[in-house]
């Protein structure tokens, strides 16, 4: 009986409150630091450096910082309500995140802004179809993808 309680208390817990947002896929409620699950975004800043993409034309763009943009666009100054699911190895809580019925990672994958993190949830793959058909944000031109290009530019 007490593992059915803490499993169902652990299963609805939420953080709700005003976010700061870091990046395109890490934002801040209430100290705590919240890393969306299952979409990866470009690095606005990262050991110095900020992730850039080509558009159609070849021509680089800043897409961690337009990624970043997008992010703060969507929450928009709203209460963002986030899942606990967790941490992950650098002690950010893992979450999916809400401003009203709006599902922050969909939205952000959807407009090109973040892909799918598909080695860790298929939950975002159908935006992530969506995006590239319409070539939407980083799927107009070449981009590496945020986690390879993390392990290239770490000092």
């Amino acid at each position: 009986m007490l593992l059915l309680a803490i499993f169902a208390v652990n299963s609805y817990a939420e953080i709700v409150g005003k976010a700061n947002v870091t990046d395109g896929d890490t934002i801040v409620i209430n100290d705590i630091r919240i890393r969306f699950t299952g979409s990866d975004a470009p690095e606005s800043y990262f050991f110095g450096k900020t992730q850039t993409c080509l558009d159609e034309n070849g021509k680089e763009w800043e897409c961690g910082k337009a990624a970043t943009k997008k992010l703060k666009q969507l929450i928009s100054n709203q209460t963002v309500r986030c899942s606990d699911e967790g941490q992950d190895r650098y002690g950010r809580t893992l979450g999916i995140c809400y401003v009203g019925d709006m599902d922050l990672q969909a939205e952000m994958v959807k407009s090109g802004m973040a892909v799918a993190y598909l080695r860790y949830s298929d939950r975002y793959e159908q935006q992530q179809n969506y995006a590239k058909k319409v070539k939407a944000g980083m799927w107009s031109g070449t981009f590496l993808e945020p986690e390879v290009w993390r392990r290239e530019n770490r000092n």
